[in-house]
């Protein structure tokens, strides 16, 4: 018989644990951006809440929370093609035996969560890439000099504030950023995280939602 997946029994599942921790001590070691349980739950509680606010099912918003949660897991092979690598440890996880629909669903929107040359394949692949390619916190960041940082991350570090609201009524899904000027330019946000934001517009789409962009309050999108 085959069992339902729920967020908590992928959340609390020991291997799962095993990889974020294991990625995330790695990353440490490199000063790379936090890629462990806080960057999972966030991508996770972001998609869950946006399935939520256009009233997809609550079933549809715990599938999108499950594929968020375990997008990186993979990280723990390799960064190179880690979203291949996470659909397939998923899948291993998940076992033969509960093969099911919903099973490939979330591991078909793990595996395009990196392909910004095509189209989210559903509105679960939708939803986690909203999640993840949104968060842009500082909080990401390991290191407090932020102005000895490439410009990838001192764009990332210069991010504060970071909230996504979403308008049901116009269909709107908005990216609200603060950033610190004084670490790096609105036009150094564009440069590094333009295919994000372009991606962040077609997962919308998907979800026959608009997105918006907000720095400093500015409407740029």
């Amino acid at each position: 018989m085959n069992k339902m997946l729920t967020f908590e029994t992928i959340r609390n599942n020991y291997e799962v644990q095993v990889y974020l921790e294991f990625t995330d001590k790695a990353f440490i070691l490199v000063d790379y951006k936090d890629h462990g349980k806080g960057h999972a739950l966030y991508a996770a509680n972001i998609a869950g809440k946006i399935l939520k606010c256009l009233e997809y099912s609550k079933r549809e918003q715990e599938l999108a929370k499950i594929a968020a949660f375990v997008h990186d897991i993979g990280n723990v092979i390799s960064k190179y093609e880690h979203d291949q690598s996470s659909a397939k440890i998923f899948l291993d996880i998940a076992g033969e035996s509960n093969y099911n629909e919903e099973v490939f669903v979330i591991a078909s929107a793990i595996g395009c969560h990196e392909d910004k040359s095509i189209d989210p394949v559903s509105s679960i692949a939708a939803a986690l890439i909203l999640g993840d390619k949104t968060d842009v916190r500082r909080e990401r960041i390991r290191t407090k000099n932020f102005h000895y940082l490439d410009k990838h991350f001192r764009v990332a570090a210069a991010c504060q504030n970071v909230n996504i609201l979403v308008n049901r009524r116009k269909m709107n899904i908005g990216l609200h950023i603060e950033i610190d000027t004084t670490i790096c330019s609105v036009m150094d946000y564009f440069e590094i995280f333009m295919s994000r934001t372009n991606y962040c517009r077609r997962a919308s789409n998907i979800l026959n939602c608009n997105f918006e962009l907000y720095i400093n309050k500015d409407k740029f999108l």
